[in-house]
């Protein structure tokens, strides 16, 4: 009586991620082809830089595949501005950590573990009340016209007593 009932379960195929073969043929054939097609341009894309990085190390290199100096340029200038960055970063991290680990605790009223004292008194009752009430197996509740219950002191561990039927 206390436990919930089972409720209805409807079942669910996994994530297409987990069992790829319930995908639609079609559909892996084109996210294949789609992803090496993505793969292939990525590397495309780095063959300006490695040629600008051959002819720097001095490999004759066609001018056709290396029409200019830009990437590689940028890259030097990445390469010696980038130790200043990372030890800005780890400065960064540090100095926060620092401010993290010195910073006076707070403590927030709100979270502080909740006495009977205070539950009593969020509830509007007495201390004496509320160890009555969490000591009972069965509380009987009064509920108002719109079935919410009426007060915090309508609730008692005693069972109400039936009203008294009028005998004609």
């Amino acid at each position: 009586m206390d436990k919930p009932r089972p409720r209805h379960q409807t079942r669910r195929l996994p994530l297409i991620i987990e069992r790829p073969d319930l995908a639609h043929p079609l559909r892996r054939v084109l996210a294949l082809f789609a992803t090496s097609l993505a793969w292939l341009l990525w590397l495309a894309m780095w063959i300006p830089f490695l040629a600008a990085l051959g002819r720097h190390l001095g490999y004759p290199l066609p001018a056709i595949a290396f029409p200019s100096q830009v990437s590689l340029d940028s890259f030097f200038a990445l390469l010696r501005i980038g130790p200043y960055v990372v030890g800005c970063a780890v400065a960064v991290v540090a100095l926060s950590y620092l401010r993290e680990k010195t910073r006076p605790v707070r403590t927030d009223e709100r979270w502080r573990p909740i006495g009977m004292a205070r539950l009593a008194t969020g509830a509007a009752l007495d201390p004496d009340r509320l160890a009555e009430w969490q000591t009972a197996q069965i509380l009987y509740v009064a509920h108002g016209p719109h079935g919410r219950v009426s007060s915090a002191s309508s609730a008692s561990s005693t069972a109400p007593r039936p009203p008294l039927q009028a005998t004609s």
